[in-house]
């Protein structure tokens, strides 16, 4: 139904690794984002929502069937990183947002630590992913859009190896999180001068091959 909708574009879905515990960490635009990554992922993935979103019209039918994780508000960060651990210590695939929130311009926000510290606590495969389109989509405040184009991009896992969870390691991972995100989106979704550099860097670099 999205492919039709919206025309979603799938790019790298192979590189999903076909086993062991991945985290799939994205930008976050629109309340699409968990189900067209969910469509666009080879193995199924879990992803938190609201509690109360489990009691609205479609919603409550589709929410489980993308195995979503109700959590009540208030308690999301805190539920999120158990609900992350318990996916990935049993070898799933668990998607998270590390923005906390929607970007309603669709630029690329700053991410909390929570990403980084399930990463660092199980050593879970980090898959980055860059999704445009879905603020068009299905704009924060209003209904879906239909014939916008999303466009989802995976990009190259990161082996994760456990550590001790410090504020340096934390901040370090976070960064380099967004930067790999940031990496796989338009230059118009990111309005972070060294980011920016970097993205152009890796074109430059991508052309002279």
């Amino acid at each position: 139904m999205a492919r039709l909708l919206f025309g979603l574009q799938i790019v790298h879905a192979e590189v999903i690794p076909k086993e062991g515990p991945v985290m799939l960490v994205s930008n976050h635009l629109s309340i699409l984002d968990p189900i067209v990554i969910g469509i666009a992922c080879p193995r199924p993935v879990s992803f938190i929502a609201r509690s109360e979103l489990f009691r609205m019209p479609i919603l409550s039918w589709l929410l489980p069937k993308l195995q979503a994780i109700p959590v009540d508000r208030g308690q999301s960060d805190m539920g999120a990183i158990k609900a992350a651990i318990r996916v990935l210590r049993a070898g799933g695939v668990f998607g998270v947002f590390p923005e906390g929130t929607r970007s309603r311009d669709g630029l690329l926000k700053e991410f909390r630590s929570g990403a980084a510290a399930i990463a660092l606590r199980t050593g879970a495969t980090v898959v980055p992913v860059g999704l445009v389109g879905t603020h068009r989509a299905w704009p924060v405040g209003r209904g879906p859009q239909p014939g916008q184009k999303i466009q989802v991009v995976f990009g190259n896992p990161i082996v994760i190896e456990p550590a001790r969870i410090d504020v340096q390691a934390l901040q370090e991972l976070t960064e380099r999180l967004r930067r790999e995100v940031a990496r796989l989106l338009p230059p118009e979704y990111v309005d972070d001068k060294s980011l920016l550099l970097e993205q152009s860097e890796q074109r430059v670099e991508e052309s002279s091959r």
